[in-house]
């Protein structure tokens, strides 16, 4: 009897919530769901990468990558395709690209032209996770972070799609960092899913009590930043969503220079 409340309790956390969905038609690209910054004193930068070659010879292939970049609400405002060099990669300064807009962040997906036959045979998909870079107040190096998960796919109508986990209940994902009290953070989040998701940021004293609370309704393809500002001691954050992993990119603002990581 113990052994199944076990499995039924664990099924409420797993039965059909995957940490990512695979897309629904075969031959599909996917993508991670990037953040942009662009302002006055934020910079965006991508690392673009010949993934095809690594799969195929190029022959008379299509050697091209479509980027779409969403607005902080979702909303598509641009798409721009680029033609790659087999095995090259060079860096892409998007900040320049996407030019003046409303929003001073967002989201932004890279689509590759094709999945190689070699990757369609094994019932898979070329994804994009690759490095974007971020440059702050137009210090001489920039920081750099991966991708997260596999979370926006296109489809071959060129349709888009998002795979995202999702799950029933509530979840707490727990930073896996202390927020010290010689910086300024910015906790990045998305929405990979299909559905409209409410996040909650809370920050804990050591001793458990709640320094800051905040709530945001994400529409899919949507990004929200997170301020959270340390002042006398340290701190933890829990993050509080259905998602099944709600890992944030997290901006370290130290005496005027940047850090950034997945937390």
């Amino acid at each position: 009897m113990n052994s199944y409340i076990q499995r039924l309790r664990r099924a409420t956390w797993s039965y059909r919530q995957p940490l990512t969905y695979k897309p629904s038609a075969e031959g599909a690209t996917v993508s991670d769901l990037f953040v942009w910054r662009n302002s006055p004193i934020w910079e965006t930068f991508f690392e673009l990468t010949d993934l095809l070659s690594l799969f195929e010879e190029s022959g008379n292939l299509s050697r091209k990558v479509t980027f779409v970049f969403f607005d902080n609400f979702g909303c598509k405002f641009l798409e721009k395709t680029f033609d790659l060099e087999q095995n090259l990669r060079f860096t892409l300064a998007l900040s320049e690209i996407i030019g003046n807009v409303p929003s001073q962040f967002g989201t932004f997906a890279v689509f590759h032209s094709h999945t190689p036959n070699s990757i369609c045979a094994l019932g898979s998909h070329i994804a994009e996770r690759g490095y974007i870079s971020y440059r702050y107040r137009g210090a001489p190096l920039r920081s750099y972070v991966h991708g997260n998960l596999d979370a926006i796919a296109r489809l071959p109508d060129l349709s888009l799609q998002m795979i995202g986990g999702r799950g029933l209940r509530l979840r707490n994902y727990n930073l896996q960092y202390d927020l010290s009290n010689h910086g300024i953070y910015e906790l990045g989040m998305v929405n990979p899913t299909s559905k409209k998701l409410r996040i909650a940021c809370e920050a804990l004293s050591c001793d458990g009590f709640i320094s800051s609370s905040q709530v945001v309704d994400l529409l899919p393809r949507g990004a929200h930043l997170f301020s959270v500002f340390p002042k006398h001691e340290q701190l933890r954050v829990v993050l509080t969503s259905r998602l099944i992993m709600g890992r944030p990119l997290v901006f370290l603002i130290q005496n005027q220079t940047l850090d950034i990581f997945h937390g």
